[in-house]
């Protein structure tokens, strides 16, 4: 009897709605009308976590064709590549959605709808992206095995639209290998693009890769707007996330400040010229990554050179000023862990002076309090930080932490 009462207990709490489910989801679906295909298109959007917390940055966009299929592992491993391990900058993705089917097919070939759907992608998509989201000049487009050719017959048509543009285990067998036979007799006429297509393989045989990598190899040998990615372990499904993870540290290649690079720095200037040539090369501002910052900062104070820290500051204002935040508040908690509270809460205070919503400075002034023996204050500062970073889309588990270090301040 007692376990029929607690079953029905359960059904009862499920029916009511007292247990509740969240959801979890990734990124946003939007709808508009194209009247370049004459239809309603839609397209999925993520956008990375200080998206909502830097709102002067910028951001550089990838494109994904087939984004219904692809777009929730390719968004994953952006904000992983971005925000944990640290080897590019933060990202926004967009994943192109199809139809699927015959028009999915047709959209994709060259000899069918692939030009219309790329004036698509160009007139209509693009500019609606640019004008809804703060994007940086910096574009990169992907598409995987019949999408591999529409991302390569968009390079050889219009490679001025995209910086990068990758075709992983791509089907250049379709239509008799047409796309091949086109780009020899297009570079054999001068094709020389400034952008670059990245081509993955995988072990996958007769995709015709091999037939159009010789024509690339006969007509422009020198590889200077073209790279051929081998994957022979891998099969037509499981290179996607390899191919993309090269493509992207390749493209952002010492994005991430190894220790070797680090030590070879004669000052704080060696380090902004770094990342500047980034920069420069795609004329796009990026958000420097807040553990390179945490680290440098640290070791700067650690070896008692504040001239490096005031080139920093200086090279960061003038080249990345969306950044500055970020880098005061590393800088901030830096001297807290270093004992000195006082460069600290200047510091703290600055950030929130200019940004009221700096949830990580009212964290660090949190932390202050609690040194201080001033619990009060501290909770109200941490409570109120809690507040901004869920209205701010903080992730889980920095949320996670400032609820943790809450309910420890509650007990005293």
């Amino acid at each position: 009897m007692k376990l029929q009462a607690y079953v029905l207990l359960f059904l009862f709490f499920m029916a009511s709605g007292i247990l509740i489910a969240q959801e979890v989801s990734i990124g946003e679906r939007h709808n508009f009308n194209s009247e370049i295909l004459n239809e309603q298109r839609s397209y999925q959007v993520y956008l990375p976590p200080s998206y909502y917390t830097s709102p002067q940055a910028e951001f550089p966009v990838v494109y994904l064709l087939d984004g219904d299929y692809n777009f929730h592992y390719d968004s994953g491993l952006i904000e992983f590549l971005s925000d944990s391990a640290f080897t590019i900058p933060e990202m926004i993705l967009i994943g192109i959605s199809d139809k699927g089917g015959k028009k999915q097919i047709e959209n994709s070939d060259p000899k069918k709808n692939a030009d219309n759907f790329i004036r698509f992608i160009q007139s209509e998509l693009k500019p609606l992206i640019k004008k809804t989201y703060r994007t940086s000049n910096l574009e990169i487009l992907i598409g995987h095995s019949k999408f591999g050719i529409l991302a390569t017959h968009y390079w050889m048509t219009n490679p001025k639209d995209f910086d990068v543009f990758l075709a992983i285990d791509p089907s250049y067998w379709f239509n008799d290998f047409e796309i091949v036979k086109r780009l020899e007799s297009q570079l054999q006429e001068g094709f020389n693009p400034n952008s670059k297509l990245y081509i993955a393989q995988a072990n996958t045989e007769g995709m015709g890769i091999d037939e159009l990598v010789t024509v690339l190899e006969k007509e422009t040998p020198e590889h200077k707007n073209w790279q051929l990615n081998p994957y022979p372990e891998d099969n037509h499904g499981s290179l996607h996330l390899k191919a993309i993870t090269d493509v992207l540290n390749s493209v952002f290649e010492g994005w991430d400040i190894d220790r070797k690079t680090f030590y070879s720095f004669k000052n704080g200037n060696d380090v902004i010229n770094h990342y500047k040539t980034l920069n420069d090369k795609y004329n796009s501002e990026f958000l420097l990554p807040w553990s390179c910052l945490g680290n440098i900062t640290y070791f700067y104070i650690r070896k008692n050179q504040p001239e490096n820290l005031n080139q920093l500051e200086e090279g960061i204002l003038a080249h990345f000023p969306s950044s500055l935040e970020e880098y005061k508040i590393q800088l901030a908690n830096n001297y807290l862990s270093s004992d000195n509270q006082d460069e600290a809460e200047k510091l703290f205070n600055t950030c929130l002076i200019k940004n009221p919503d700096s949830y990580k400075a009212l964290e660090g002034l949190s932390k202050i309090a609690v040194s201080n023996k001033d619990i009060a204050v501290a909770r109200t500062y941490l409570e109120k930080s809690i507040s901004i970073a869920k209205e701010k889309k903080v992730r889980q588990y920095y949320l996670n932490v400032l609820h943790s270090n809450l309910n420890e301040l509650k007990k005293n």
